[in-house]
């Protein structure tokens, strides 16, 4: 039986259709988008282990987010690679996990906590083995690789796999990766306007956004 706090985490992740994947070569950029992805509304936020400091830029953003009455937001950690950074995310609070490509001991120790976990596959065969190491979501990377059509391929003989393409993904073909099976998509380096982000206009940048989030349905 699932635990209160899973089945709060699974009901929000399920609504949520669109995961800002934040990579930046700076903390205070990092907190920034996260905050302004809070600003448009989404629910689920993905802070990848690039970051410098980004357990760091978690705890502040759960703090923040806790005072803004946004405690219900799902804060996660991405190119999770091993294990020991798995616990160290985990430690830190992370509501969910995510890893690139197969690392085996992630969706155990996840399940562990209460977190869902997210393992990286590209493959028939990766995708097999993302599901035998207790995976929660396959998260179809790079996506566009392969495309929609590519992650159509691989719902067509993983039916009940719950899917995440992400690399590539931007707000013209989210729609079509919705449409070849997607549950979710992780948008990363084309979810801002790079000019806009460099101004710090955040105006233009939670309106952008939120009407994004709006198109994929969450």
């Amino acid at each position: 039986m699932s635990s209160p706090t899973l089945t709060r985490r699974w009901a929000v992740l399920r609504a949520t259709r669109l995961i800002p994947v934040l990579r930046y070569h700076d903390a205070d950029t990092a907190r920034y988008a996260a905050q302004v992805a809070l600003a448009a509304g989404c629910q689920a936020i993905e802070l990848t282990w690039t970051i410098p400091g980004v357990l760091d830029v978690l705890r502040a953003l759960r703090a923040e987010s806790q005072s803004a009455g946004r405690a219900g937001v799902l804060l996660g950690i991405g190119t999770i690679t091993e294990a020991c950074q798995a616990h160290e995310a985990l430690e830190s609070g992370a509501d969910f996990l995510v890893s690139p490509g197969v690392v085996a001991e992630l969706p155990q120790m996840a399940a562990a906590v209460d977190a869902i976990s997210m393992v990286g596959a590209f493959t028939a065969t990766e995708v097999i083995a993302a599901r035998d190491a207790g995976a929660d979501v396959v998260k179809v990377f790079p996506a566009e690789t392969g495309g929609p059509r590519h992650l159509g391929a691989l719902k067509a003989v993983f039916e009940d796999t719950l899917f995440c393409p992400t690399g590539g993904v931007t707000a013209a073909n989210m729609g079509d990766y919705f449409a070849a099976g997607a549950q979710f998509v992780g948008m990363g380096s084309n979810l801002y306007d790079k000019r806009h982000l460099a101004a710090r206009d955040t105006d233009a940048l939670v309106e952008a956004l939120r009407q994004t989030r709006i198109a994929a349905g969450g």
